[in-house]
């Protein structure tokens, strides 16, 4: 929930307004979260110390640092100071200062170094699908990062979570909401469910059932008109049925512990969810108008 503020109304954000952040973290393009600086920076200081003899640097680790900084910050290796208070604090200072771009660079560098160990690019690597919007490729050297979304997806994705908080779709707003809080404290699974269950609260408030099918709404759109396409129609149909048949994803996360499901499939079904359930909401208000 966030946090009360003592702010006028008219100059909140549409987010401080309802209490709700309309793109949960990993969607959040040129947006370094700080659950990601600190995550990297213990990752680099935990590298840095490996074979240090506090206060002093290892060669190996010095040529790091000389090579690391001297090509972010584009100064000759002979220029950066290698001592360990110099050294630490001009680490930390840019994971946790720089601009995202700047500190997107400042990764790349470090997992590329020659000096640099797998399970300090695994642990980067991790620390990026957990917490950003961006991902480490590091299948093959060197190794790349590269946007986990697109802004065209995020703006789409943001656009119509809207046109639901705007709607009387209550049901709808707080799965929505809820997918996006289980996304951001890394609960995929359940932040897949409360993307399907957004669906299914306007499927039954259109319908006027409690336990309407997507189906039933589907119908009473064609037969008013508002849906002219019926490979529209069955293209929807079976997206609903792959993630309600007894193989799909809601059956997995009813019936597993633990379902096979990342950071992707929650983005993706939190998207495609949101949009579906926007969709419609807009036709069911031309089907309101005399």
């Amino acid at each position: 929930m966030a946090e009360k503020r003592d702010t006028p109304a008219e100059h909140l954000t549409f987010s401080q307004c309802y209490g709700y952040e309309p793109l949960p973290e990993p969607m959040r393009l040129e947006h370094i979260s700080e659950d990601l600086r600190r995550e990297i920076w213990n990752a680099v200081r935990k590298f840095l110390l490996l074979d240090a003899r506090i206060p002093y640097f290892s060669v190996r680790t010095k040529r790091f640092i000389e090579r690391v900084l001297g090509t972010f910050l584009k100064r000759s290796e002979d220029e950066i100071p290698t001592d360990y208070d110099t050294a630490m604090t001009m680490f930390r200072n840019h994971l946790f200062q720089a601009k995202f771009n700047k500190f997107l660079d400042l990764a790349k560098i470090m997992i590329n170094d020659e000096a640099a160990s797998e399970d300090f690019v695994n642990r980067i690597a991790e620390s990026f699908e957990r917490h950003a919007a961006y991902r480490l490729d590091t299948s093959h050297r060197p190794f790349q990062v590269s946007p986990r979304s697109s802004r065209e997806q995020g703006e789409v994705t943001q656009k119509a979570i809207e046109t639901i908080h705007q709607s009387s779709m209550e049901g709808a707003k707080t799965h929505l909401r809820q997918a996006v809080e289980h996304i951001n404290a890394q609960q995929y699974a359940d932040s897949i469910a409360d993307s399907i269950h957004a669906v299914e609260s306007v499927a039954c408030v259109i319908a006027q059932k409690e336990n309407a099918t997507l189906g039933q709404v589907l119908d009473s759109l064609e037969r008013a008109k508002l849906l002219k396409h019926p490979a529209l129609k069955e293209a929807f149909k079976k997206l609903y049925s792959y993630t309600s048949n007894e193989q799909g994803i809601r059956h997995a996360l009813l019936n597993q512990e633990s379902a096979d499901v990342g950071l992707d499939e929650a983005v993706f079904m939190l998207g495609a969810c949101a949009s579906f359930a926007a969709y419609l909401v807009n036709k069911h208000r031309q089907m309101q108008k005399p």
